[in-house]
């Protein structure tokens, strides 16, 4: 298992575009694909300088957003929900079975992806479907131990169930709606436990990094 993090320039997002000028930066804290163009997205607004309304205006005048709503403003942060026409970059990395791992930080028109891959060459796979999304560069990759892991039940079964059908082939066989079927779930709640079934695959890494225990 391999973890990366990928910076990309994703000009057609909205969310994106927002933060150009460098005054603006957010997290996305949760997706949910909608379909194969649109993303719902739960972000915050991790820092603001300037007029607020300037920011507002590129995001809900922009031709990728379809929604853009408000839902709380603190001093230090103003979370939102929005529904983007723009799902480029996502669907180049779990198209090529890399599993995205949130936050996505939006800053200076980039996108910072943390991705996890069981192979290095499907993270080559994502990088030539990231050519046709935009300027792209990879921060760091590193292998992960995943010695002594743990997943829930649910996450085990659905992780092992996805195993077998082929969902990881390298033709991958079945589709989230196939696997939501055999386990009689919705493929939202599919996709929440293949992203965190393999999140804690990397708990370890991170674990280690804390306290000092990597290579």
């Amino acid at each position: 298992m391999y973890i990366a993090k990928i910076r990309v320039n994703q000009h057609t997002c909205s969310l994106a575009k927002a933060t150009e000028n460098g005054q603006v930066s957010m997290e996305l804290l949760e997706y949910i694909l909608m379909n194969d163009e649109e993303a719902l997205f739960l972000g915050r607004i991790s820092r603001m300088e300037g007029n607020p309304r300037e920011c507002f205006d590129i995001i809900e005048n922009h031709e990728s957003t379809k929604f853009f709503q408000i839902l709380e403003k603190t001093k230090t942060s103003l979370d939102f929900l929005a529904v983007i026409r723009d799902t480029t970059g996502i669907k180049a990395f779990e198209e090529s079975y890399c599993f995205i791992k949130p936050p996505i930080i939006v800053e200076n028109g980039n996108k910072l992806y943390t991705v996890y891959a069981p192979e290095i060459s499907l993270l080559r796979r994502a990088y030539e479907k990231l050519k046709r999304v935009g300027n792209w560069e990879v921060i760091e990759v590193k292998s992960i131990d995943s010695k002594g892991v743990r997943l829930t039940e649910r996450q085990y079964a659905i992780l092992k169930t996805a195993y077998e059908m082929g969902y990881f082939d390298r033709r991958r066989k079945v589709k989230l709606e196939d696997i939501a079927s055999v386990m009689n779930l919705s493929k939202s709640a599919v996709h929440k436990h293949l992203q965190e079934g393999i999140c804690r695959l990397v708990a370890k890494y991170f674990r280690s990094e804390e306290f000092g225990e990597g290579e």
